[in-house]
């Protein structure tokens, strides 16, 4: 059995309880072959969620909105959640502590690197009036594999990253000092991210392979929050890339990581419908949901329990 999982970075510590289980023959040892795919191969050119509509991978990695958008168009395409990789929302909206922007109201009139997602830009901007400002951005459309840079080389004054990431990285390579706010501070009940998600035909019909890859990512996470420190070894031997030449760095982050990976009940990958709910919720309210055509969505227009499942976690 094969599978092929689309990332939605370059390789990095969100992805450590995939490269761990790769690395410690977790996937081979149940008779599964896993071949990870980098954007790297495209320059992102082609987003993970895309691949995975076209069938070119079996699963991928993405955040709620991208599972959201592909269900809400003209043309459907039935992606589906099938685990949550994070508890807790490690991301947030940056700035450079030096560019006086130290809350989300001033980002008004600000340059925001975007990724271009769907609905980004306009969740962006509603954080910006929870704060008391108008939401006034002026969006910059980088390379999505230029966006960090393009923040800590001054051509933009704010993006969307994961603090233990990026945000980590800036303190090692670069000793760069940030203003970071995340959602949930800001009244905003930020969905699943990243999440695994899959196509409906190939958890259908590739069910088995999914599901022993699931368990063999579950073992690879449960590695990094029992011992961060052990699975950072692992992670600096075994993957290629200069961030990864760095125990320290590497020891810092899955730490950073580690209280987001279980649920309370002590479980791997569980979503809550409810926090589904809430955040479509949000959406509709703040009207950050709208059709291909700019038109606001409302209740009627969207089954939350078609967007999850948690089959494979029973």
């Amino acid at each position: 059995m094969k599978i092929r999982l689309a990332l939605d970075w370059t390789p990095n510590t969100l992805h450590a309880g995939f490269l761990i289980a790769e690395a410690k023959g977790y996937f081979k040892d149940d008779g599964l072959e896993v071949e990870i795919i980098s954007p790297e191969v495209d320059n992102y050119a082609t987003t993970p969620a895309t691949k995975l509509a076209r069938k070119e991978v079996h699963l991928a990695i993405a955040p709620s909105e991208s599972v959201i958008s592909f269900n809400m168009r003209k043309e459907p395409t039935p992606l589906m959640a099938i685990a949550a990789t994070l508890q807790q929302d490690t991301s947030a909206i940056v700035a450079l502590a030096n560019s006086g922007i130290d809350r989300p109201a001033k980002l008004d009139g600000k340059r925001f690197a975007s990724y271009d997602a769907r609905f980004e830009n306009d969740i962006v901007r509603q954080l910006v009036r929870n704060d008391g400002g108008r939401g006034d951005l002026r969006i910059s459309n980088p390379n999505a594999l230029e966006v960090w840079d393009n923040l800590i080389e001054g051509k933009a004054d704010a993006a969307w990253i994961f603090l233990p990431w990026e945000g980590v990285k800036a303190k090692y390579e670069k000793g760069i000092k940030f203003h970071a706010f995340q959602m949930g501070d800001y009244e905003i009940p930020y969905g699943y991210s990243p999440l695994i998600i899959s196509h409906q035909d190939f958890i259908s019909d590739e069910n088995e392979a999914i599901k022993i890859f699931l368990e063999a990512a579950e073992r690879g996470w449960g590695d990094v929050y029992a011992h961060p420190e052990k699975a950072a070894k692992v992670l600096h031997k075994h993957v290629q890339g200069k961030e990864f030449e760095n125990i320290d760095f590497l020891e810092e982050s899955l730490k950073m990581l580690q209280p987001a990976i279980l649920t309370p009940n002590d479980r791997w990958g569980f979503m809550e419908g409810q926090r589904w709910v809430d955040y479509i919720d949000w959406m509709i309210q703040c009207q950050v949901l709208k059709d291909e055509e700019g038109i606001p969505m409302n209740h009627g227009q969207i089954d939350s329990s078609m967007l999850y499942t948690n089959e494979f976690f029973k």
